[in-house]
């Protein structure tokens, strides 16, 4: 069965194209900053050096991996995997940033959990190709 995917749900994928669109563009900024300044962390350790800017790739990575992972488990209408990484995409953002991201957010898991036709959509199995041995000879 192809069904179309619920308007909800597409909301959902575009704001985390949105917030997709907007890390990227603060990342590219931060780095940016980071190497422009770079003499500035030369008075300091090797090892501070290597702990900073790895602290730095982690966080961009939790903030950027998530969504990029949701938003990959929809197309796919794998539900739990999809909430997994709403959820922890959720509390990336409230645990590393303080803006506008928290909230939206927290209404797109609350569309995801309430939305009945986007649930429906996400448990419902895509759609096979059945293949014959004939599809299979080489």
């Amino acid at each position: 069965m192809n069904t179309k995917m619920p308007t909800m749900l597409n909301v959902i994928r575009s704001l985390l194209g949105v917030q997709m669109i907007y890390m990227g563009i603060a990342t590219g900024f931060i780095i940016y900053d980071m190497l422009r300044h770079s003499a500035d962390y030369a008075a300091f350790p090797l090892s501070d050096q290597v702990a900073y800017f790895t602290s730095a790739g982690t966080r961009i990575l939790l903030i950027l991996g998530p969504p990029i992972l949701t938003m990959i488990f929809i197309a796919k209408r794998r539900y739990k995997l999809t909430m997994t990484f709403m959820i922890l995409t959720f509390l990336f953002t409230a645990g590393l940033l303080q803006n506008f991201l928290v909230v939206l957010h927290l209404f797109m898991l609350l569309v995801l959990l309430l939305h009945k036709p986007s649930k429906m959509y996400l448990k419902q199995e895509a759609p096979v190709r059945q293949y014959s041995k004939r599809d299979l000879q080489v």
